[in-house]
């Protein structure tokens, strides 16, 4: 390297010059050093001027242990907090540490503790924090710790529990369709991490107070019992000591999306070298016979939009690739309620297969309500074709054009029992949608009454039934849909989806328990639920 002698001379304010300010924890993290007590009596190395090669030292940062100050640090770290709010140092950090050094292939022994402390970007300068600095060692003195080293840097702390949830984007955006694994919309695809078990989440409701009435600001989400728990046949309330852990995504869901944004990467690649090819031969012909401005300025047009587009998916993908692989930094929450799975909890007989996950809110920041993204499979006009077959039924009805479905009611019993709608042949039906983890967004017909299952063990169960909605649709469900909110088109929640009955490669007929009465149980355990303006009644 080039020996620079500016960056070599500490030149006010820095106090300490830029060359050691960058390399002196080269090893240990891209941090930079603002000032340390033993500056003058432990020169820092530096190559000499002209030199062309110099090896920098790596350092490596190791815990403290059984020194005098381990047995005190209990009574200093408090009082070493006083002094820096005392002298208005925001700090953002506050730990010991001490490093070996690496140099020639040779470890060092390990250094002198440090105090080692963080303060938070741009609000201090190397002299606040270095007249902060003899405090500090005055308070060591006092409990009789020597030979310990104050270091400072630059530092916030920030929670490695992955990125939030992404927000809704339009259907403009390239990206529409291919993040909805990662976004806010209802259909969120999750796992538990203890064995990669896949779901849906049904919605999501703030729990407004606790039992006790105390303020609450937690935000639950709900999906089935069997998706959040092993084992089903107990209760299951929070344990902090050992929580379960639930993912934003499991492992095949994960490769399934960054497969799909890769492929939509390399399409967007070929075609923006094939409209690159065509714009370049209509230029060519400027000036002759086969001149086509008109299309010429239309092909430049579609290639910057292309441009764009695949720019959008190359961004999405490397955000996914990077930030979603790690399943620490995947995690959505954890498990606070899952009763056991239960058929008699009263005179109905519905299925009770609920579990409420606490959210870590962070994932939320991009969180405004209960909405379902349809993703790109259908336009909007296409699905209220689907929906609402009958012209004079469709007519005061509507699907966004954004495809973004806000959940605006629960239907009610009586509801459920009565469609208003009719087939193209003016006969009831009643047409639903679901967006799952597997299967994502697909059609189907509500059977209008409940159907009565009885398992294998001979449980029997009351439930809302859907069957495909054609033989060329596809399943209605499939694995790792459950918890999925079965929805109408108008945006009235039906059913949370919990089975199937799938025979050889498909499955023919989906079975759900009434929202209207999901919702019921919800209110019983958290009284104070809020669902973000979806309005419902509360039914016996």
């Amino acid at each position: 390297m080039s020996g620079n002698s500016e960056a070599l001379t500490v030149v006010a304010p820095d106090m300490v010059s830029k060359y050691e300010s960058r390399f002196y924890y080269h090893g240990v993290g891209d941090i930079q050093l603002m000032w340390r007590s033993d500056l003058e009596t432990n020169p820092f190395p530096v190559p000499l001027t002209g030199t062309r090669f110099h090896r920098i030292p790596a350092k490596t940062a190791h815990g403290v242990f059984d020194t005098p100050l381990n047995g005190v640090w209990g009574q200093v770290a408090p009082e070493i907090i006083s002094s820096l709010k005392a002298r208005g140092l925001r700090y953002s950090a506050l730990t010991t540490a001490r490093f070996s050094t690496v140099e020639d292939g040779v470890e060092s022994a390990l250094g002198p503790v440090v105090v080692w402390i963080a303060v938070h970007p741009g609000t201090a300068k190397p002299r606040d924090v270095c007249d902060a600095t003899p405090d500090i060692l005055q308070i060591l003195s006092t409990f009789n710790i020597s030979n310990v080293v104050v270091e400072w840097y630059e530092g916030t702390v920030v929670r490695l529990d992955g990125p939030p949830l992404m927000g809704i984007v339009r259907n403009t955006n390239a990206k529409f369709g291919l993040s909805t694994p990662f976004n806010t919309g209802l259909g969120i695809p999750i796992a538990r991490q203890a064995d990669n078990v896949q779901g849906t989440v049904t919605l999501l409701f703030k729990e407004g107070k606790t039992r006790d009435g105390e303020p609450s600001d937690r935000v639950l989400a709900l999906t089935n019992k069997h998706v959040a728990s092993i084992n089903t046949a107990t209760d299951y309330e929070l344990d902090t000591a050992d929580p379960e852990h639930v993912l934003v995504c499991g492992e095949r869901r994960l490769e399934l999306a960054i497969t799909e944004i890769e492929e939509a990467v390399a399409k967007g690649f070929r075609d923006c070298v094939s409209l690159l090819e065509e714009v370049e031969e209509l230029e060519k012909a400027l000036g002759t016979d086969d001149e086509d401005t008109q299309a010429l300025e239309r092909k430049r047009n579609a290639l910057k939009e292309k441009n764009e587009d695949h720019a959008g998916l190359k961004a999405l993908f490397d955000e996914v690739d990077g930030q979603w692989r790690d399943s620490e930094g995947r995690r959505f929450g954890i498990v606070d309620w899952a009763p056991k799975i239960d058929v008699r909890v009263d005179q109905r007989e519905y299925t009770r297969d609920i579990a409420a996950i606490a959210v870590h809110l962070e994932k939320l920041e991009k969180f405004g309500r209960n909405s379902i993204d349809l993703g790109n499979q259908y336009t909007a006009r296409e699905l209220e074709d689907r929906f609402w077959p009958l012209e004079s039924v469709r007519l005061n009805r509507r699907i966004p054009a954004s495809l973004q479905l806000p959940i605006q009611s629960i239907l009610p019993r009586r509801r459920l029992l009565n469609p208003d709608m009719f087939d193209k042949n003016g006969d009831p039906q009643y047409v639903v949608g679901k967006y799952g983890n597997t299967t994502k967004l697909t059609l189907g017909r509500y059977s209008g009454m409940e159907g009565y299952i009885c398992t294998e063990f001979g449980v029997e169960s009351r439930e809302v039934v859907v069957y495909n909605y054609s033989k060329t649709s596809g399943d209605f469900s499939n694995h790792g849909d459950s918890g999925s909110l079965i929805f109408a088109g108008d945006g009235h929640g039906l059913a949370m989806l919990h089975s199937g009955m799938p025979r050889g490669l498909h499955n023919h007929v989906t079975y759900g328990t009434p929202m209207w009465w999901v919702v019921k149980q919800v209110c019983i355990k958290y009284p104070f639920a809020e669902f973000y303006d979806i309005v419902y009644t509360v039914e016996d």
